[in-house]
């Protein structure tokens, strides 16, 4: 049977199982079949060897068929049993429920004969009772049935799931038998491949040990080649050291030489870094003293303008005036022109920004022109390709929009404004004749250089004709019937329609606008839409430069469609201003192809000599564009080709000219003047700002001087210039009068100008802006300048001074397009620099002057050194310093020179050659070397300061020839290299090889230069800090270095410490310490806690081991001293000793540690605020509260003042005033009454005395204050970082008493250990601030809560988490915590309810990310004690009468300290009585420790007992009396219940048993053995009629009574036994009182050894008495046998009863 064909045609799909209604899911795990190496095509058995069996081999997918149904098949019989299991547990379940409708059923059949039999009898108590079982067995039995249908519906499901599951199963009964076939068969192939694979495996282990074989072989061979090699490579070393060692010697030199050159350059490195130094650290010096004296010039000029301004408003006030007004118009004026300047100087740089913008896009179509040359018109092109275009109708759109429209303004159309155009158009010719005839006129001129500007393009277009035609046609005859195109004359846009509304109007204008916007038409081609100008012009610029006005002008403008398709061009208008003086000419050429062009005229005539700007707008089908048009006068344009004049350097007498050429590139002539600016201008050294944002003294005498202040005769104007980056800032004089006097610096305070030659103070602050501000006249400008330094003179009287004057040329005219060369002239008379400046200026107030510098040395004789001073710097003795002399020779002839020392210096300075030939107008060097030695200071003599350690060496050159020789001077300052320690010898002392010794030293630099040092050659075991002992001395400085000891070992150590400088000096310190191995060590030496809060705790730990096993220092290092003695072997002590106000705890503090063992040690830290810190801010809190409870007091007490007095004003002006309708009974003449008296005018009320502050003492720790000066603390904690050192004394031997450890010194350990401490993120606010919380006393079993708030304080949020608290206990937390936002609260619930009377302690931990909160919980559960007025565990209520009732009463006393509920139950109410009652009878069971408390109960339903009141509370000490009542309503001596007093509902505090006798009559006797069972049968007992009561006599009543008598040594003891007879106290009045009692017949008894006594007697209500019966055994009397005898005992109460007292007597043994 094929497995696949049955598995698809009799069960579910095998290879793919779906998920069935019953949860069987398909295998969809990953399926480890075989190993990898089984689907490998490498590990098929060949059929030579396994040939194939009769059935075919099991394929993989068929493996995963078989264990897809093998799981299939398992998953169906593990549903089928646990459906069967299900199925019989039902069955179990319903046979139970039957078995016990069953027992249920004859229960109420026997309850309802019983019903029926108590009902004839009339028994009403058993009645109740057994109707009310009835219906509770009803009850089960409905309730068994509906149990009954629930089981039998669950047993019906399962019963039909397990027979939908069985015949699933069924259907794979035949596939498993053919499924086992194949498991075998699979199993058989797997075992065949794996034999197969351990086959392969063994022939590839045999292999592989082959090749392992061939490889160790391999490497024996390879490692004696190897061995052979290196045996010839060390004879080849052998053979090639020989050859080498002659060459050696010399490598050796190089590599010496070598390392000296690097040597050398690193110090001349040195050097030049050092002189770097000290020059940095003079120019620090130098800008300070500037900087001080910058402060000072400022503060002098601030109080001088403070006492101007003062002086202003004085002289204002006097004359009349606001002074504040004035001043506030000066200001104001000042700040409008300063905002003005900076106004104009951002339009020129967004002008520079816009003008770039233009220029790269000129650029761009320049190149677009280079590579599309048919998109514009080429008039080379050949004629026959240019086809006429065809006439066409207007379309209507251009008509309607010509009618109704204008041409767009310049502002919509034009995108390139025409004052932002640049000048740039130098590519760009009108045409070829006009750039010819400009070039020829150029020629003419003698120009040499190239025109930059665009203006120059366009310069031939204004000739001296007054009709000049710019645009020639290309072919005569063309243009001769040529039609100008008249521009249509404007209409009303605004189309009137008759009769038509304002809104009517409004709908008509929008229209209009709509079709307007509707004519410009966007232009696609290709998918892209064309954007920019759709024509381009030639020119770009329509530009009439330098015209003349009167002259006619014209131009030929070509404009060329470069849209993508066909398009209109239409001309609109042009700018309203040029209508008067330019025409345009232009033929609208209809429909324009693109690449194609057509032709405009443009033609201006000028009235005005003006500069005019505007455009020609057109408007074409992609939307309007504009050409701009410009027309320019003529102007100046004067350049000078060089502004500075280099002379060099000359011999005095000498006489030396330069040019200047003066350039005028512009169209229009002007008059020159060329003079020199006499003075001199002062020097400066430095030009740079300082950092107070002002310019220094030189900088404002730089702006006086002729560099920046130009001179304009004819405009009578001055101009400052900036020689920044953002060009000159021009000032006119037209400016300069517009702006009034604002400077008081500048302006007398008389407001009258300056004299002339007067001088302005160095400190008045002239600057650039406030020259700007100064108002000049133009009577001070006449032929003068102003000086910042001296007054103005003529322009010749220091000609002769510095030798510069101007040549022939000083005055004249410079043309149009020509240039003038200006002479300068120098001859020096006095030796030094000189720079003088000189002047152009012009008769065109257009033009500004122009600035020429020259600049010269003279020198007075030939031969002359460059360097007067040669500078050494700082010099240290004992090393050698040179430089290089330069002498140079101006002589046209070679001269021998000799150089001469001073004596004094001959031993320390000298001049290498000492004598020279320096040639002709050429140089010579000279090698100057200095060594000076410390005889310096005796040899120098005057030449040498020993105080400031100056040397000025004067030095001579003398030249042959010459009488005067050439003088210079050698200045250095020399120091010393001494560096000095302030101590000679350093002793570590002990030091254990745990931790280090660290000592400081101080070094000081004697020297004037900083030097760099370094410690070098020092043990291992010694380190210099910080830096590892190197770094730089400054001058003179002292630092301070530590030196650490760090020993390694035991042993006596002695060492140098050698500290050397740059220049190889060593100085030296001798060391010495001794390493101690001490007997017990530390696992950490340092200790770092983590950062922890206020009140909060960090743990660490650490081990104190003892390592010390064995003496034998030879094998490892023993504990010693030193080279000292060995501490011995055995336990060894220790003790940490805490510093004070140390807030770690450590423990163990004291211990022993044996040999080879170690100890653990806790240290705890817990950061807390001091006390007296506490305690401070405690009195300053409770200062501030008395202060501000003083404060109110007085206010209220004035505020109640005040309202007195109101009071009393009100009364006074009531009395005062009169009654309505009365007259006063005062005449008229008399005066009026008189008025209250006014309350005095000083307050009663005493002012707040001054607050005493509590002593800080007196607040206990306890108090409010104290826990709120906490909180507060907490809140402005800022944080703190602590180390603490904690010593570990050690000793050997066992510990003693605490801090009596015998202990040495030198093997002590110590702990570092780093505290710190920050703010706490959460703190509790409420009942101020304190972290315990004290329930106090509760009762066990009662609940309280409280709660506690905490607040976040920190500046982040924070997830709380609190601890969990103890399960069992009594406390609770009642709400869970939650993330706090900062500043957010959180209040925290607490709930304590204690299970026992004991004090309960806990702490509640609240975590935060960074700390923990601990709140202390405490409360004391308090056990209510009470005590009962019972003195046992009976409560016995006595005997009474059936249907009446006796009282009795006890009391509970409550001796707690808390007041207590309770709550008294009794047995027979128990819910759990009806339980208890099932339980076999105990004189069934025998069962002794079994105890009944509820016994004999009312037949009527009542209570027998009753106790009043049932619960209720007891105060504290207090007394609570409960009256119980026993009410039977039949007769039975086991009346009686249980009486359980519980407190709180919970705790059972004590338990007594209630008891009572009911009799039918007042006589009874009781005792003696018992003879009926204590419960009582709930058969009914007929009660006998008075008919029966005739004729029946009453029954004598048993009663046995049994005596023991004890067999001793041949002796009988009397057995003694006692009974009771008893009277009931009745509540009757008819029945008798008291009762009788009588014995008969006891002659028989005494026979038998028997007696009783009383025999007879009276019995008192409500009392008993005892018979006592005594047996003494007579003679003879057999112990084997009992005796027995009886008696008749007779009671006469209210009737006469009989009891037959039976006794029975026996002998027994001890």
């Amino acid at each position: 049977m094929d497995l696949s064909a049955s598995a698809t045609i009799e069960g579910p799909d095998v290879t793919g199982i779906p998920e069935d209604e019953d949860g069987i899911l398909d295998y969809d795990g990953d399926l480890d079949l075989d190993d990898a190496d089984d689907l490998d095509v490498d590990t098929v058995i060949d059929e030579q060897q396994h040939p194939e069996s009769g059935r075919d081999k099991v394929t993989y997918q068929e493996q995963i068929r078989i264990i897809h149904l093998r799981s299939h098949i398992n998953q169906l019989v593990e549903k089928v049993e646990a459906h069967q299991y299900t199925a019989e547990k039902t069955r179990e379940e319903l046979k139970k429920c039957q078995g016990h409708m069953q027992e249920l059923t004859s229960e109420r059949d026997r309850l309802f004969k019983e019903i029926e039999q108590n009902e004839t009898d009339n028994n009403t108590a058993a009645l109740y009772r057994l109707r009310s079982a009835h219906e509770r067995v009803c009850r089960e039995i409905q309730g068994e049935e509906d149990l009954e249908k629930i089981i039998a519906e669950r047993l019906e499901e399962a019963e039909y799931e397990l027979a939908k599951t069985e015949v699933e199963h069924g259907k794979f009964i035949l596939i498993e038998a053919d499924l086992l076939e194949r498991e075998e068969q699979l199993a058989a192939d797997k075992a065949a491949q794996a034999m197969v694979r351990l086959k392969k495996e063994q022939k590839y282990a045999d292999q592989a040990g082959r090749a392992q074989r061939k490889r160790e072989r391999d490497q024996r061979e390879a490692i004696r080649a190897r061995e052979d090699r290196h045996r010839h490579a060390l004879e080849e070393a052998k053979r090639s050291q020989e050859r080498a060692n002659k060459y050696l010697n010399i490598t050796l030199k190089k590599l010496r030489t070598r390392e000296k050159e690097e040597e050398n350059r690193y110090e001349s490195d040195m050097k030049k870094k050092i002189e770097m130094l000290v020059k940095l650290k003079n120019d620090i010096a130098a800008n300070r003293e500037n900087l001080r004296a910058l402060r000072a010039r400022d503060k002098a000029r601030e109080r001088e303008e403070t006492f101007l301004e003062q002086e202003e408003r004085r002289r204002i006030s006097q004359e009349g005036g606001n002074p504040d007004e004035v001043l506030l118009i000066k200001k104001r004026l000042n700040d409008f022109e300063r905002q003005k300047t900076q106004f104009k100087d951002e339009q020129v740089k967004n002008k520079s920004e816009i003008l770039g913008k233009i220029l790269l896009e000129e650029e761009r179509m320049r190149r677009r022109k280079k590579q599309q040359p048919q998109l514009w018109d080429d008039p080379k092109r050949h004629k026959a390709k240019m086809v006429q275009p065809h006439k066409k109708k207007t379309l209507k759109v251009f008509d309607e929009y010509t009618k109704m429209t204008e041409g767009p303004t310049s502002e919509e159309t034009s995108s390139l404004s025409p004052d932002l155009q640049p000048e740039k158009q130098d590519e760009v010719k009108d045409d070829t004749e006009d750039e010819d005839e400009r070039q020829d006129t150029f020629r003419e001129m003698n120009i040499t250089h190239k025109l930059l500007d665009s203006s120059d393009s366009s310069a031939g277009d204004s000739e001296d004709d007054q009709h000049v035609n710019l645009a020639k046609p290309e072919f005569e005859g063309l243009w001769d019937q040529h039609k100008p195109y008249k521009v249509p004359k404007d209409v009303d846009t605004h189309v009137k329609l008759p009769g038509a509304s304002k809104m009517d109007q409004e709908i008509l204008a929008k229209v209009l606008d709509k079709h307007r916007e509707g004519i410009i038409v966007r232009q696609v081609a290709a998918g892209k839409e064309f954007t920019g100008c759709p024509f381009y012009s030639k020119p770009d610029i329509i530009h009439f430069k330098d015209f003349n006005v009167g002259h006619c002008y014209k131009k030929k403008v070509t404009l060329t469609n470069v849209s993508y398709t066909v398009n209109y061009c239409k001309f609109v208008g042009i700018t309203e201003r040029l209508k008067d003086f330019i025409h345009i000419d232009f033929d609208p050429p209809g429909q324009m192809s693109a690449g194609l062009t057509c032709e405009m005229m443009v033609t201006f005539k000028p009235m005005i000599n003006e500069d005019l700007v505007g455009e020609v707008n057109f408007l074409s089908q992609t939307g309007p564009f504009a050409i701009p048009l410009r027309c320019t006068t003529k102007k100046c344009d004067l350049h000078v080709d060089s502004k500075i004049v280099e002379f060099g350097t000359t011999v005095i007498g000498e006489t030396l000219k330069r040019t200047v050429t003066l350039s005028n590139k512009g169209a229009l002539g002007t008059k020159f003047e060329f003079f020199k600016v006499t003075g001199m201008k002062q020097r400066t050294c430095t030009t740079a700002e300082t950092s107070l944002g002002r310019l220094t003294t030189a900088d404002t005498l730089r702006a006086m001087s002729p560099d920046s202040v130009e001179f304009t005769d004819k405009a009578k104007s001055i101009s400052l210039t900036d020689r920044g980056p953002e060009g000159r800032k021009k000032l006119s004089m037209d400016d300069l009068e517009k702006i009034p006097e604002q400077s008081p610096e500048l302006a007398p305070s008389d407001g009258h100008p300056l004299p002339d030659g007067a001088v302005l103070p160095e400190s008045s602050g002239v600057t650039a802006d406030g020259l700007q501000g100064m108002e000049l006249k133009p009577m001070e400008l006449d032929g003068e300048v102003a000086s910042p330094d001296f007054a103005i003179s003529e322009m010749d009287d220091y000609g002769t001074l510095d030798g510069m004057r101007v040549g022939q040329v000083v005055t004249g005219e410079i043309g149009p397009f020509s240039s003038v060369k200006l002479e300068i002239i120098w001859q020096p008379t006095i030796p030094g620099k000189v720079d003088t400046e000189f002047l152009v200026t012009f008769s065109d107030p257009l033009s500004d002057v122009l600035s020429v510098s020259a600049l010269g040395t003279a020198m007075d004789v030939p031969v002359w050194v460059e360097r007067h001073t040669v500078d050494l710097r700082i010099c240290m003795l004992d090393r050698l310093f040179q430089d290089t002399v330069i002498v140079n020779n101006r002589a046209t002839t070679a001269l021998r020179l000799r150089f001469e020392v001073c004596k004094e210096l001959r031993n320390h300075l000298e001049l290498l050659p000492k004598t020279g030939y320096i040639q002709a107008q050429s140089q010579f060097s000279a090698q100057l070397k200095f060594l000076p030695r410390k005889s310096l200071f005796e040899e120098a003599g005057k030449y040498f300061d020993k105080e400031t350690g100056v040397l000025e060496a004067p030095l001579l050159i003398r030249v042959a020839d010459q009488t005067q020789p050439v003088p210079f001077t050698v200045t250095a300052v020399v120091t010393n290299s001494d560096m000095m320690f302030d101590v000679s010898s350093i002793d570590f002392g002990c030091c254990t090889i745990y931790e280090s010794v660290k000592t400081c030293i101080q070094l000081t630099n004697k020297s004037i230069l900083p030097q760099p040092f370094g410690f070098v050659g020092h043990p291992d075991y010694v380190e210099v800090q910080p830096n590892d002992g190197f770094g730089t001395l400054l001058p003179l400085e002292t630092i301070e270095l530590h030196v650490i000891f760090s020993p390694p070992k035991a042993r006596d150590y002695k060492f140098d410490l050698c500290c050397k400088s740059l220049i190889n000096r060593e100085f030296k310190i001798h060391c010495k310490g001794v390493g101690v191995h001490p007997p017990l060590e530390l696992s950490h030496q340092v200790i770092h806690f983590a950062a922890t809060s206020l009140y909060d705790v960090s743990t660490a730990s650490l081990h104190v081991i003892n390592s010390h096993t064995s003496s034998n220092e030879f094998t490892h290092p023993v504990p010693r001293i030193g080279k000292g003695e060995i501490a011995p072997v055995g336990p060894t002590s220790f003790e940490f000793v805490l510093p004070e106000d140390c807030p770690l705890t450590i423990s163990p503090t004291v211990g022993t540690i044996e040999p080879g063992k170690k100890c653990r040690i806790q240290v705890r830290f817990s950061p807390k605020l001091k006390e007296c810190d506490i305690r401070k801010e405690a009195v300053r809190m409770a200062t501030r509260i008395m202060e501000a409870q003083a404060d109110k007091e007085y206010r209220e007490a004035l505020k109640k003042e005040k309202e007195q007095q109101e009071q009393a004003q009100k009364a006074a002006a009531a009395v005062k005033k009169p009654a309505k309708g009365k007259v006063s009974p005062k005449p008229a003449g008399k005066g009026k009454g008189q008025s209250p008296q006014a309350p005095g005018a000083g307050s009663s009320v005493a002012k707040p005395q001054t607050v005493t502050p509590p002593d800080p003492d007196s607040i206990s720790k306890d108090s409010a204050a104290y826990a709120a000066a906490i909180g507060s603390l907490l809140r402005q904690y800022k944080g703190g970082f602590k180390t603490y050192t904690v010593p570990c004394y050690v000793a050997s031997g066992t510990c003693g008493n605490p801090r009596e450890l015998p202990y040495s010194i030198h093997n002590t350990l110590y702990l570092e250990v780093h505290c710190p401490v920050v703010k706490p993120p959460i703190v509790v606010i409420s009942d101020n601030g304190k972290t315990t919380l004290d329930f106090g006393e509760v009762s066990i079993g009662q609940h309280t809560t409280k709660s506690v708030t905490i607040q976040n304080i920190s500046d982040r949020n924070l997830e709380l988490q609190a601890s969990l608290l103890d399960t069992t206990g009594p406390f609770q937390n009642l709400n869970a915590l939650r993330m706090l936002t900062p500043g957010a609260t959180h209040t925290a619930v607490i709930s304590f309810t204690p299970t026992a009377g004991r004090v309960f302690h806990e702490v509640f931990e609240i975590h935060s990310p960074t700390a923990t909160l601990y709140l202390t919980l405490t409360g004391r559960g308090v056990s209510p004690i009470v005590n009962l007025s019972i003195d046992s565990q009976l409560f016995d209520m006595g005997s009474v009468l059936s249907g009446e009732y006796v009282e009795k009463p006890f009391k509970i006393h409550n001796t707690s300290s808390l007041s207590i509920d309770y709550v008294i139950k009794m047995d027979s109410l128990s819910l759990l009585r009806h339980a208890k009652s099932q339980q076999v009878p105990c004189f069934v069971d025998k069962d002794k420790s079994r105890k009944v408390f509820v016994g004999t109960q009312n037949n009527n339903g009542q209570n027998v007992f009753d106790l009043v009141p049932s619960e209720g509370t007891i105060e504290a000490g207090a007394s609570k009396e409960i009256l119980v009542t026993f009410a039977p309503d039949h007769a039975s001596d086991h009346y009686s219940d249980g009486v359980r007093i519980e407190l709180f509902n919970q705790e059972e505090s004590h338990f007594f048993q209630l008891s009572g006798v009911s009799k039918d009559h007042i006589m009874y006797l009781e005792g003696g053995e018992e003879l009926t069972p204590d419960v009582e049968s709930l058969s009914f007992v007929p009660v006998p009629t008075e008919e029966d009561t005739e004729e029946v006599k009453p029954s004598i009543k048993p009663l046995l009574v049994t005596l023991s008598s004890v067999a001793k040594d041949d002796e009988y003891m009397v057995a003694t036994r006692d009974i009771y007879v008893g009277c009931v106290r009745t509540m009757a009045v008819s029945q008798k009182k008291n009762g009788e009692f009588q014995v008969e017949n006891l002659q028989l008894l005494q026979a038998k050894g028997f007696n009783m006594d009383p025999q007879r007697g009276m019995i008192e209500a409500g009392t008993r008495k005892p018979i006592t019966i005594t047996w003494t055994p007579p003679s003879g009397y057999d112990p084997t046998v009992p005796t027995e005898g009886s008696v008749i005992i007779t009671l006469k109460g209210d009737i006469t009863e009989q009891y037959k007292v039976i006794v029975r007597a026996m002998v027994i043994t001890e």
